[in-house]
């Protein structure tokens, strides 16, 4: 039986010695001034009249009719100079802390919110439901190179209130910072706030150190969505930071160019931050940019092809340029419909690879998804895991120094002999070889034999779902959450609330 080494919950960001860029100074600063043109002339739809009124009130254009917003250059950049380059999302206690934009490297994330799962004891597809989050969020809080997490799945089982009941898996099964994708109205956003206090310990605790961020999806092309905006806004007014995603599908929502699509996307996630800013200066914020194209003979959509990869590494230099951190979206969901195909392998290295080497502070990870997020098969986690791995010593570069040169060994061995029995290889193979990767051995003494790394991560996976238990809130804390999910599942005013959207 396969085991994975028992430790404390951790997180380990990737810091790349490699870097690529995409473009030059004057691509960005073209794509800068055309995102502002855009802004400045065509504009972003905000259908929520109170993020009109606070847009006209700080001297934007605002027709309320048409919910058309016009930002004038001058306007957006002075509320992107309040947005912070680096903070904290926090996790239950400091070294669990994620210090976005601090330069130590890419945090990993496990996103998710798929409608269905791979069902790990029959291996059939099937509706997920609110356990599939709690075991997902139980793997991801054992591997340190998953840094936040999401909801894994949505839990069908529980209605329209299911982002809320997420939320409540999520926090009752990880030590780890916790973010939203799906809690897409005002109403729900409160009850949101009010689970992240209870978990915080007080309004002034979560201000300090903010266990709970929020996601927000922008509608391609130029618009915002009217519940998630509200519910950003909620968000923001409690100093829980906001990321505001861009999905522009090239030739469908977007220009057939990259270089137009990164306009589009940046001027729809800078206009949110802007509003958020408003709202709350020196709240944190960031950009995501997930670009995808469509196949023309099918209309089938792709998120891992290699221009949209062009573009995400693009997307954390505009990003960086304004000043902003960065959450790459980096095929975490890939356009893949098999564990262990060649595809999954090759969108999934190469994905990550330009994610840490572009210096992204945040990027999707081992998620386990498959069929542009709509699957989650647990035993995929441990297949990028062992990419991530392969990642953070490729980007490490290569140590030189005295004792790496090794002069003292190459003159003690000298010709025609071997190293294998001097105590610094002993040493050094401690660290250089992998004993707890999913391509393992079975160990046997008539002789070693590979295993199927399906079968083996299978039995990893079982192994951390029987073996650990991340440390629990206090009752009283998770018979609050319970309370405030039981109270929203009887708020008609939220049912309301969603059912206008």
């Amino acid at each position: 039986m396969f085991k994975l080494e028992e430790r404390k919950a951790s997180i380990q960001p990737i810091k790349s010695k490699l870097k690529i860029s995409i473009l030059d100074d004057q691509e960005i600063s073209q794509i800068n001034q055309n995102t502002r043109t855009v802004l400045e002339q065509v504009g972003v739809t905000f259908p929520s009249d109170k993020a009109l009124k606070l847009f006209a009130d700080v001297g934007a254009n605002v027709d309320f009719d048409t919910q058309l917003v016009k930002i004038p250059a001058d306007l957006l950049d002075k509320y992107l100079a309040t947005s912070p380059r680096a903070y904290t999302m926090a996790g239950s206690r400091p070294d669990l802390d994620v210090h976005v934009g601090d330069g130590e490297g890419t945090y990993f994330y496990c996103s998710g919110e798929a409608p269905k799962i791979v069902d790990f004891e029959t291996g059939e597809r099937r509706l997920s439901v609110k356990q599939d989050i709690v075991n997902h969020a139980r793997i991801a809080d054992y591997l340190p190179i998953v840094s936040l997490l999401w909801p894994s799945v949505s839990a069908s089982d529980k209605g329209v209130t299911s982002p809320l009941h997420g939320l409540e898996a999520c926090f009752n099964s990880t030590e780890k910072h916790v973010e939203s994708e799906s809690v897409m109205d005002k109403v729900s956003a409160r009850y949101a706030v009010e689970m992240a206090i209870a978990v915080a310990g007080s309004k002034e605790k979560l201000r300090e150190r903010p266990v709970l961020s929020q996601l927000l999806c922008c509608i391609a092309p130029l618009a915002q969505d009217r519940g998630g905006i509200e519910a950003a806004m909620v968000f923001a007014e409690n100093d829980i930071p906001v990321g505001f995603m861009s999905m522009p599908t090239l030739g469908l929502t977007a220009p057939p160019y990259p270089a137009g699509a990164l306009t589009l996307a940046m001027a729809e996630t800078l206009s949110g931050i802007m509003l958020t800013q408003i709202i709350n200066p020196g709240v944190g914020n960031y950009i995501s940019v997930n670009p995808g194209m469509i196949d023309p003979r099918t209309g089938a959509y792709f998120m891992g092809s290699s221009v949209a990869q062009v573009l995400n590494v693009a997307g954390v230099q505009m990003s960086h340029s304004n000043g902003i951190p960065v959450l790459a979206c980096h095929s975490f969901g890939g356009s893949q419909y098999e564990l262990g195909n060649w595809q999954a392998g090759y969108e999934n290295l190469y994905s990550h690879f330009l994610a840490v080497m572009a210096g992204a502070d945040m990027s999707f990870g081992p998620s386990g998804m498959y069929e542009a997020v709509s699957l989650l098969d647990h035993p995929r986690i441990l297949f990028d895991r062992e990419i991530l791995r392969v990642i953070d010593e490729v980007t490490d570069g290569m140590q030189v120094t005295p004792k790496t040169l090794a002069f003292d060994m190459i003159k003690q061995i000298g010709q025609r002999s071997a190293y294998i029995s001097h105590k610094e290889t002993i040493k050094a193979y401690r660290s250089m070889w992998r004993r707890d990767s999913i391509l393992y051995e079975d160990g046997k003494a008539e002789g070693r034999k590979w295993r199927d790394p399906v079968e083996v991560a299978r039995e990893a996976i079982r192994w951390i779902l029987e073996n650990h238990n991340p440390d629990p809130l206090p009752d009283d804390v998770r018979q609050e959450i319970r309370k405030l999910v039981a109270a929203a599942d009887q708020d008609e005013n939220l049912k309301r609330e969603i059912k206008g959207h």
